[in-house]
């Protein structure tokens, strides 16, 4: 009896010792995927606010033409105009932006608010108060667009967006706020992140099943796995796992390569376009001035090309955004399946993409982009049963050590010379001289 109690305490101080490393490492995966969900969702959040205050901006612009300014009725009262015209419609058009993207907006006239969707705890809309006098400083002063995750709107937290309006003459006279409360964040924080630190979790219990009678190489194992979370929740979404934990045949290592999916899957929710999976423009940016700095400190070469889908309006106007949407995806799928190992590829914007050859001079260049074109072209989209050719006119440039917008705008001029010049072809510039092909 007492042999049978001295294995059995022995098993279960077995399993203890397992159980805790990983216990540990559970949590701390939990935590670290809510933090780099979080990061992630802020951002995404930043850029959603961005455009919805920017679209209110070009609504207002569209039914009100002109320069911003104020009807004064007596000392104490003034009615905001646009254009010498009331703003008598605004809120009908920002209430009509806040139905269709549920994000609450604001028009300020200076630091004063005059039209809001928002309303306090009591139910009343918070228009006429003043802004906080940092925000004021720093939009309506410096005309400068600032994003805040903890700004109090009506007695709630929101995230907030204030985006500068510039009249014809470069003042800033007002100002539109974008915002969302952070319990909506929250919330969408928790449901997205759940399923990952779920799959997280079951993952490290069936490692404590498996791993009892190797306690000290596993927790090694675990030690340089946490390790690797720890660079990943820094910021460092390109952090190497060791090869050797990859390399297992047990649980830890399908806990490394479940770590290594999850570090891609945060990494394309970052960086990749949803639809097309190219880089995009953010991200695409960074990747650009990076082969630019490396072609200056170690003297390679790089190209860069800038194409445009012809016709793409056509594609939605005769078939619909669905069939846009393929187009995109289609094409962007050959840019991926052809840049392998030749450079990557940006949805710069809509149906316009950037292709960066890493290590290439103009001639190679020209030739890979010349396949491309013709790839593109022979991988026809089915569509509702009818077939639909796809082309494409590409701007290409060699890159040089100017500052990469510079290179961008030469790379656009020329894509503006094919689109000019009959499309389907390519316009690209070597010794200083302009040149076309559309063969």
């Amino acid at each position: 009896m007492d042999d049978k109690n001295k294995k059995g305490g022995l098993r279960k101080r077995l399993i203890l010792n397992n159980i805790a490393p990983i216990l540990v490492m559970g949590i701390v995966t939990t935590f670290f995927v809510y933090i780099i969900f979080n990061k992630a969702m802020t951002e995404e959040m930043e850029d959603k606010l961005h455009a919805v205050a920017a679209s209110a901006a070009v609504s207002l612009d569209l039914a009100y033409p002109g320069d911003y300014g104020i009807r004064v009725i007596n000392e104490e009262e003034y009615v905001l105009q646009k254009g010498n015209k009331d703003l008598d419609e605004g809120l009908a058009i920002i209430t009509r932006l806040k139905e269709e993207t549920s994000v609450d907006l604001t028009l300020f006239c200076k630091d004063v608010r005059q039209i809001s969707t928002i309303q306090d705890k009591s139910g009343k809309t918070i228009d006429g108060t003043v802004v906080n006098k940092a925000i004021s400083d720093a939009v309506i002063l410096e005309g400068r667009e600032m994003f805040y995750d903890n700004a109090d709107l009506g007695g709630e937290e929101y995230f907030a967006c204030y985006y500068p309006i510039f009249n014809s003459n470069g003042e800033v006279f007002a100002m539109i706020s974008a915002g969302r409360t952070t319990t909506q964040m929250r919330q969408e924080l928790i449901f997205k992140s759940l399923p990952v630190i779920g799959i997280s979790l079951v993952m490290m219990l069936l490692a404590v099943l498996a791993s009892t009678m190797l306690a000290s190489e596993f927790s090694q194992v675990i030690d340089k796995e946490k390790n690797f979370l720890e660079a990943v929740a820094g910021g460092n979404l390109r952090a190497d796992l060791d090869a050797r934990i990859l390399g297992r045949k047990d649980e830890l290592g399908e806990i490394g390569k479940f770590m290594i999916s999850v570090q891609k899957y945060i990494r394309d929710m970052i960086e990749k376009d949803a639809l097309t999976k190219v880089y995009t423009r953010r991200i695409g940016e960074a990747k650009i001035k990076a082969v630019r700095e490396n072609a200056l400190e170690y003297g390679t070469h790089f190209c860069i090309a800038m194409g445009d889908i012809d016709f793409f309006k056509k594609f939605n106007d005769e078939y619909g955004h669905d069939c846009g949407d393929l187009v995109l995806s289609e094409t962007a799928a050959v840019f991926n399946r052809m840049m392998f190992g030749n450079g990557f590829a940006v949805r710069w914007g809509g149906e316009e993409f950037i292709l960066i050859f890493d290590n290439m001079e103009i001639d190679e260049a020209l030739a890979k982009l010349s396949d491309i074109r013709k790839a593109v072209i022979d991988n026809a989209v089915e569509y509702e049963g009818e077939l639909l050719t796809i082309t494409m006119t590409f701007g290409l440039i060699s890159g040089d050590d100017r500052i990469i917008d510079k290179q961008i705008k030469d790379v656009d001029d020329l894509l503006y010379e094919g689109k000019t010049g009959g499309r389907n072809r390519i316009v690209y510039k070597k010794d200083d001289e302009m040149h076309s092909i559309s063969e």
